[in-house]
């Protein structure tokens, strides 16, 4: 793929994005987006085939952005359990993750490809990014973690999100202030160096 048609297909999916955004998911269409992204209808079902992919591809493009901006952020810094918690959180208790969040829930009984893309792609890059992250704490001999370093990032999204996301994506809960990230991040980084911390 050429760098103006990667350039192209960006500007198609924030395009996607804002339709989503206006009018959600189930009223999104190709025909919509193609207006917004000022491109051809053929173009789009060229590129993505339906709807579904195209959202589908905004996901694991965002995705690829979140884990870039966790590893970036972290990468040689002297980050805490408590600033990780704070990025994660932007990333994924944000209007963005909610909207994406929604349209996975509304398309489960039609394809499931975008609940599939979340799991295959976003979660599983922020799980990627905490895991390291664990690895160094406990390489450092900061942490132990008796049952390994899955279960332990296990229990620290527990601990920060519990049933956050779901609860946003049936809109019962909103996007969280910096305020609520802070104090959820520090709940969460308090509790898991309670439990591992030596």
């Amino acid at each position: 793929m050429s760098s103006e048609q990667a350039k192209r297909r960006a500007e198609i999916e924030a395009a996607a994005f804002r339709v989503l955004e206006r009018v959600g998911y189930k009223k999104a269409s190709m025909l919509q987006i193609a207006k917004e992204a000022k491109a051809s209808n053929e173009t789009l079902y060229a590129w993505y085939g339906n709807k579904q992919a195209l959202f589908q591809s905004l996901i694991v493009a965002n995705a690829e952005a979140v884990e870039d901006a966790l590893k970036s952020t972290l990468t040689g810094s002297a980050n805490d359990l408590f600033e990780l918690g704070k990025l994660v959180l932007g990333f994924t208790a944000g209007d963005k993750a909610i909207i994406i969040n929604r349209a996975a829930v509304a398309d489960v009984q039609e394809t499931g490809l975008l609940s599939q893309a979340i799991e295959s792609h976003a979660r599983q890059a922020m799980l990627r990014v905490i895991k390291a992250y664990l690895t160094e704490l406990e390489v450092s001999g900061k942490f132990t973690f008796d049952l390994g370093v899955e279960a332990a990032t296990e229990v620290y999204v527990s601990l920060l999100m519990g049933e956050l996301q779901m609860q946003q994506a049936l809109g019962s809960m909103a996007a969280l202030s910096s305020n609520e990230i802070e104090a959820r991040s520090l709940r969460a980084s308090t509790l898991f160096s309670k439990l591992f911390e030596n």
